[in-house]
């Protein structure tokens, strides 16, 4: 189980810098401002286990995120979002970030992070 902190079990997060880099560079000035604090947060103390929901298999949108978790951003129930795959990293279940972005854009050329996470994991 994962260490215990304030928020309850926390999982580690594994953030890969271009991958943020990428998602950042198409994220508005405001959904910077929300993901980039949370991202840092993320990757000092964990993604408390409360925050997370996990992902359908295939989805309506016609994702597929099996093995997959999403939290919102900000919480409880933010405009933005991000999808991790769980692995084990030196038998510590821990979350690798897929995707951040806008949870359920309102523009249809833009790609939900869901979509971003689907085809960064099934590509």
């Amino acid at each position: 189980m994962p260490p215990a902190s304030a928020g309850g079990p926390a999982f580690p997060v594994i953030v890969d810098a271009d991958t943020l880099s990428e998602d950042l560079a198409h994220a508005s000035e405001s959904a910077r401002a929300a993901i980039e604090p949370m991202v840092a947060r993320l990757q000092d103390s964990g993604d408390p286990a409360l925050w997370l929901k996990r992902c359908e298999q295939e989805a309506q949108d016609g994702t597929s995120l099996p093995g997959c978790v999403k939290m919102y951003i900000p919480q409880p129930d933010g405009q933005w979002g991000a999808v991790f795959l769980g692995t084990t990293v030196n038998g510590t279940l821990t979350l690798i970030l897929l995707a951040v972005g806008e949870r359920h854009p309102t523009v249809a050329w833009r790609p939900s992070v869901y979509q971003v996470a689907d085809r960064r994991l099934n590509s």
